[in-house]
């Protein structure tokens, strides 16, 4: 929190720092709520501070979209953010592209 009011809400750094907190909420705490909650506001940051195309906001996208239909098993969410998001198909091909087009079907 301090980070965010020193830097700001969308500053660089503060976005990668929320995003590290969502991975270790996933993976080292298996608490997917608040895993979600931060890599969507990474995910909106670096959207508005960097665009769609931004590697940082894809690697945001596509690990809220793995932690969406892997580990919440939540399609109706995981085909809003391939809406948002397509490029999660596209990229993904032969690994995280196949499971999601399965797995939204």
């Amino acid at each position: 929190r301090v980070q965010e009011k020193v830097l700001g809400k969308t500053h660089p750094e503060t976005l990668i720092t929320i995003y590290n907190m969502a991975n270790a909420y996933k993976v080292g705490l298996k608490d997917f709520t608040k895993a979600e909650r931060m890599y969507r506001q990474a995910l909106d940051g670096h959207e508005k501070s960097l665009g769609k195309d931004h590697d940082h906001t894809k690697m945001c996208a596509m690990n809220l979209a793995i932690l969406l239909f892997q580990d919440l098993e939540d399609k109706s969410k995981t085909r809003q953010l391939v809406k948002e998001f397509p490029h999660l198909l596209e990229e993904g091909r032969g690994r995280l592209g196949d499971h999601l087009r399965n797995f939204i079907r």
